[in-house]
């Protein structure tokens, strides 16, 4: 599939994934089953990509279900079941994913990003979090199905500040004036330089 409204390259720069090279499936990701209409595909090829799509939100879906899990697991704190469903709440559902999908700017290089009289993404957390869920998948599928990968690279980018964020707001473990309080924000650029990339591993950052 190619579809030129879609910002691969700029894609690829946000997301800043160590060695990323499954640009069919990103791709693929980042087209709001929406627009399908509007693309010069058979009905055949439309569903296909939909299909495709559908495929790699529900893949992403549960692995960022995972990784939060793994990531409170690794605090050594012990949960009650409905302080985890709060958790996931607060961090995993959509409309949360929905503002992980603004962070990383995935409005702005998806199918969608100059379709006339597009709602704001934050008034549309099915569409926007359903494709950051589609990303991951597709992290997950280029990173050879490694966990681990994928894990560091969710919990870097965004987890670790959400659950920071959230515990700060809603449980006051995290006191802004302690020494102890990490409030940095990870950017494409922190992490890329986090992971040892340049200009050589094909990804530009500038």
């Amino acid at each position: 599939m190619s579809n030129l409204s879609i910002k691969l390259e700029a894609a690829k720069r946000a997301i800043a994934f160590p060695g990323f090279h499954s640009d069919d499936l990103l791709e693929i990701a980042l087209t709001d089953p929406c627009t399908l209409n509007e693309m010069a595909l058979s009905r055949a090829e439309q569903d296909r990509i939909k299909r495709k799509y559908r495929t790699l939100a529900f893949m992403g879906d549960a692995l960022i279900d995972t990784i939060l899990a793994d990531y409170l697991y690794g605090t050594g704190r012990e949960f009650e079941r409905e302080e985890l469903d709060d958790y996931r709440q607060a961090i995993a559902d959509r409309p949360s994913l929905t503002d992980f999908a603004i962070e990383l700017g995935l409005p702005d290089v998806s199918s969608s990003w100059n379709r006339k009289n597009r709602k704001p993404p934050e008034a549309e957390p099915g569409t926007w979090g359903e494709m950051f869920e589609a990303v991951v998948g597709v992290l997950f599928l280029d990173a050879d199905r490694n966990f681990d990968k994928v894990a560091q690279w969710l919990c870097a980018r965004f987890i670790r500040n959400a659950v920071a964020v959230y515990e700060d707001e809603d449980d006051n473990d995290y006191d802004l004036d302690d020494d102890d309080y990490d409030s940095t924000i990870i950017t494409s650029e922190d992490y890329a330089e986090m992971m040892g990339l340049s200009r050589s591993d094909g990804v530009s950052f500038t």
